[in-house]
């Protein structure tokens, strides 16, 4: 069933983004690209075939010689044809701190 649920205002603006992204679920690995990116979650386009639902791990590579940005639990959340939505639930160690710094790079020379 490929519904995408009305979309519902967000909190913070989705970033148009073109970075590559790979994923593992229990089941299959695959690839695809992010085409845009929140906080809390992410489109992604992929010819993996994942159902509302799946849980999966991301890794974000984004350009320059960053680490990949490594979501350790997101959760498909709608998907159309050869899009589908991530919600991010878990990060791994500073992943959420490097997302933040991505999004907001104009933070990115405060104090820590």
């Amino acid at each position: 069933m490929d519904e995408k649920p009305r979309m519902q205002p967000r909190a913070r603006p989705r970033i148009e983004v073109d970075y590559p992204a790979t994923f593992t679920t229990d089941q299959l690995s695959g690839s695809g690209t992010l085409k845009n990116l929140t906080i809390a979650g992410a489109e992604i386009q992929s010819q993996a075939d994942l159902a509302i639902g799946s849980r999966l791990s991301l890794s974000i590579h984004t350009s320059g010689a960053r680490p990949p940005i490594v979501v350790t639990v997101a959760v498909v959340r709608w998907k159309q044809s050869d899009r589908f939505g991530l919600e991010f639930v878990g990060f791994d160690g500073r992943s959420k701190q490097q997302l933040e710094d991505l999004l907001n790079p104009h933070d990115s020379s405060s104090p820590r």
